[in-house]
């Protein structure tokens, strides 16, 4: 069987197709046109060089395709992104669809966000919570919930697709790096200076990737299933860090309060005189990890099989594969020394990511 991957070289996509291959099916890995894709090095998979928006590549990449996984998508803090982020994300997912069903695909699971899931006061999110207009979210989250639009529309039409809603993903094979890798790496390397605390909810990423098999296999047409995993605090996760590498957690805890404020006038600046500067943070990113915003993937549980596991280890693992890539300085001795992975199991042995050898649209 043939199962088409956007997104490939991304952190999500890197891991799945892995997962992927392992089950003895063959890859067509979508890859941006000059991509050198280290993600990909060295697999035996068969790469399409193109534009996600290109429907003449996308139609010709179909054929004799059994299943799609759609992870491509543009991650991006700017506003200035804000049209790039609606062409790919929105209007080029709404074309995948149509071409899917056009090309008779068996079998869709399209990666959404657990940004573009709603969020009611005093309880933790599920499927049916859909993102408000009035919510003042990213361009990002926004566009995410509005391609599921055509995702549903394409599911009322025939097509057999699933969507699930990952949190923030952490683990190894982010070659980007992600946001979450960025961050990772900057602690490493003692950059870190000061930080603003807050919590989120975090998920490893072999638990998205089983999760993605799952809702191929089991996965019923036109749902959503919530991928997310425990809320941990920043201050929590600096700890690990602190631990995992060997170097000092900042001692300068800024007010979230103050800091959203500040971010306002920064947020200008950079978007009036600073238009390619890719920020770090900005206003949304402070609101998101002071939000007290949940998942309750117990939809996932029962209906999927799905077994999330514990968050530390997955924030060790990424660690330890950015220390082998060379990207931080070498770990503490006691970290060194590896422990035994948690391997997935989802119908046949998946290949567990960091035994393997080796952004714009992906995770």
């Amino acid at each position: 069987m043939t199962v088409f991957i956007t997104g490939a070289t991304g952190h999500l996509g890197a891991n799945l197709v892995r997962a992927v291959l392992a089950q003895g099916r063959e890859v067509r890995a979508l890859v941006e046109a000059g991509d050198p894709a280290p993600a990909l090095a060295g697999l035996n998979l068969e790469i399409v060089r193109g534009d996600l928006r290109d429907p003449l590549i996308l139609r010709e990449a179909l054929k004799g395709v059994e299943s799609v996984y759609h992870c491509a998508a543009f991650v991006s803090l700017r506003n200035r992104d804000r049209q790039e982020i609606s062409s790919i994300n929105i209007d080029a997912t709404e074309q995948l669809m149509e071409l899917c069903l056009e090309a008779g695909v068996s079998r869709v699971v399209h990666t959404s966000s657990f940004g573009a899931v709603g969020q009611e006061k005093g309880r933790p999110s599920t499927e049916k919570d859909l993102l408000s207009p009035f919510e003042p979210v990213m361009d990002y989250e926004r566009s995410k919930a509005a391609a599921e639009v055509p995702v549903f529309q394409a599911a009322a039409r025939g097509l057999n697709v699933t969507i699930v809603n990952p949190s923030a993903m952490v683990g190894p094979l982010d070659y980007g790096p992600t946001n979450v890798g960025r961050t990772i790496v900057d602690y490493a390397h003692g950059r870190m200076r000061a930080y603003v605390p807050g919590a989120f909810d975090w998920v490893p990423i072999a638990d998205v990737v089983a999760g993605h098999l799952l809702a191929h296999d089991k996965g019923k047409r036109g749902e959503r299933y919530l991928l997310t995993g425990q809320v941990h605090s920043i201050d929590e996760i600096l700890g690990w860090l602190e631990e995992l590498t060997g170097v000092r957690r900042p001692s300068l805890r800024l007010s979230p309060r103050w800091m959203r404020r500040i971010a306002l006038i920064k947020d200008w600046i950079e978007e009036r005189f600073f238009p390619k500067k890719m920020p770090r943070f900005n206003q949304h990113s402070i609101r998101i990890l002071n939000s007290g915003k949940s998942g309750d993937h117990s939809k996932a549980v029962l209906e999927l099989g799905w077994q999330p596991s514990a968050v530390r280890p997955a924030f060790e693992q990424a660690v330890r594969w950015f220390a082998q890539e060379g990207l931080i300085p070498p770990l503490p001795l006691h970290i060194q020394a590896p422990q035994e992975p948690r391997a997935l199991k989802v119908g046949v042995d998946v290949v567990n990511p960091i035994t393997q050898n080796n952004r714009r649209d992906n995770l």
